[in-house]
C-alpha cells in the first residue's frame, strides 16, 4: 500500500476509548459512504494501510453490484427539498408534477418499510400520479435514507424526503426532476488475518463499512470495536477481519464473504450498527449452548442489550444485520446490532453519537463475552 495513512494508530493499549474514538473520527471525516463513491475507494485505502500497520496480511475480495447513479431536483412554492431517490426505483429521466404524498416509519423493520411502500405506489398509480413522495419519519425529523437491495424494479418514482418538510409539501405540493442510471460495476469487501496461536482455531469478526452519510455511529463504531478486538483476540486465536461493502444495498459484500469463509470460520463474531451509540437500543443475539449464551449475557450485561436469546439459528429472520447472511452456516455466532435516533441521517456524526467511554465499556463488554464464545470452560 502506497497511500501514506491518513490516521496511524498510536502504541499503547489498543482498547482504550480514546483511541477508538479517533478511529470513529477518522472514518467519520472522510465523507458519505455510499457504495462505489469516490470516500468508499478512500476509506478502502485508509482501513487496508491501517490494518497492515497493525501487522494484519490484507487481502481484497471483489464482487459484482448494480450501481445506482441520479441527478435529483426536489421544489415545493420555489424551495428546494433535501432529498433523495429510494434506489432501484426507477430509471431513466422522469419530470414529476403530480406525485403522491405518504410516509413511513424509516427506523422500522426494513420489510415492513418495504411493503409499505409498495402500498403506496399501487394507490399512487391508481390514483393516476407520476411519482411519490415518502416522508421519512425518525426520532430526529430530518432525511432518514431506506435500505435498498440491488434487484428492486418498482418502476416508479420513489424520493425520500424528511419528515420536518412535509408540511411544507402537503400545503404547496412539489415538482420533481429526476434521471437514475443502473449499470453493472465492482465493490470490494476487505479481509485483515491477524495470525494467532497454530491450531486454536479461527474467529471471522465482521462488520459493514458502507452507509448512507457519514457513519459515524451506524458504521464507525462497530469499524474501531472490531479492529481493535481483532487485535486483542489474535492472542488467542486466528482473527480474520472481514469488513464488507454493499451493506445499504442488500447486504451484498456480507452475502459473498459468508459464503468464502462458512467452511473455515469456527465462529464467527458480527458487529452490527449504533454499538456504543449515545441512546441506542441494541440486540445482541448467540447460536451458542444456552449454558454459554447466559455467560455471554452477563458480559454484555454494561451495554444494556436486549437479552441473547436462544433462536431457531438456521432461519434468518430471527438475525439481525448482516449476522443472517451466516445464518445458514450453523457457525457458533454472536451478533450485536441495534439503531439510535441519528440512524441514517447526515446527523451520524462523532461528537452525536458516542463518547470514548461508551466506546471503552462496549469494547471491553464484547471482549469477555467473545473469549466466552471461543473458550467456553475459562
Amino acid at each position: 500500500m502506497n497511500q501514506r495513512p491518513l490516521f496511524k494508530i498510536g502504541g499503547g493499549l489498543l482498547n482504550s476509548g480514546n483511541q477508538a474514538y479517533e478511529l470513529v473520527q477518522a472514518y467519520s471525516q472522510l465523507g458519505g459512504h455510499r457504495t462505489g463513491s469516490l470516500t468508499d475507494r478512500r476509506t478502502s485505502d485508509w482501513l487496508a494501510a491501517e490494518l497492515a500497520n497493525l501487522g494484519a496480511e490484507i487481502s481484497f475480495q471483489p464482487f459484482d453490484y448494480a450501481k445506482f447513479d441520479f441527478e435529483l431536483t426536489v421544489r415545493s412554492a420555489g424551495k428546494k427539498i433535501n432529498s433523495m431517490p429510494l434506489y432501484y426505483a426507477f430509471d431513466g429521466r422522469h419530470t414529476v408534477t403530480n406525485p403522491a404524498i405518504g410516509i413511513i416509519d424509516a427506523h422500522g423493520d426494513e420489510t415492513t418499510i418495504f411493503a409499505n411502500i409498495e402500498q403506496l405506489i399501487t394507490t399512487a398509480k391508481s390514483d393516476g400520479c407520476d411519482g411519490l413522495i415518502v416522508a421519512t419519519q425518525c426520532p430526529t425529523g430530518v432525511l432518514c435514507a431506506v435500505n435498498s437491495e440491488c434487484d428492486n424494479e418498482l418502476d416508479f418514482p420513489v424520493i425520500l424526503v424528511a419528515q420536518n418538510d412535509l408540511e411544507q409539501i402537503q400545503s404547496h405540493g412539489a415538482s420533481i426532476d429526476c434521471c437514475a442510471a443502473i449499470q453493472n460495476d465492482l465493490a470490494t469487501n476487505i479481509i485483515a488475518e491477524f495470525q494467532g496461536p497454530k491450531s486454536a482455531g479461527t474467529i471471522v469478526i465482521t462488520t459493514p463499512v458502507s452507509g448512507w452519510f457519514q457513519c459515524a455511529g451506524e458504521r464507525g463504531c462497530g469499524i474501531a470495536a472490531a479492529i481493535i478486538l481483532a487485535k486483542r483476540l489474535s492472542q488467542n486465536v486466528t482473527v480474520d477481519l472481514v469488513l464488507t461493502n454493499g451493506h445499504e444495498l442488500g447486504f451484498i459484500g456480507g452475502i459473498s464473504a459468508a459464503k468464502k469463509y462458512s467452511a473455515t470460520a469456527d465462529w464467527v463474531l458480527h458487529l452490527g450498527s449504533c454499538i456504543a451509540n449515545r441512546d441506542s437500543r441494541l440486540t445482541c443475539i448467540s447460536s451458542a449452548a444456552p449454558d454459554i449464551i447466559k455467560a455471554i449475557a452477563t458480559s454484555l450485561e454494561p451495554l444494556d442489550a436486549g437479552r441473547v436469546i436462544p433462536v431457531d439459528i438456521g432461519q434468518q429472520d430471527n438475525w439481525l444485520g448482516e449476522s443472517i447472511c451466516w445464518a445458514a452456516y450453523g457457525i457458533p455466532m454472536l451478533s450485536i446490532a441495534g439503531i439510535a435516533p441519528n440512524f441514517h441521517t447526515a446527523n451520524d456524526l462523532p461528537e452525536t453519537a458516542t463518547t470514548p467511554e461508551l466506546l471503552a465499556d462496549a469494547i471491553d463488554s464484547i471482549y469477555r463475552a467473545t473469549l466466552t464464545l471461543i473458550n467456553p470452560g475459562k
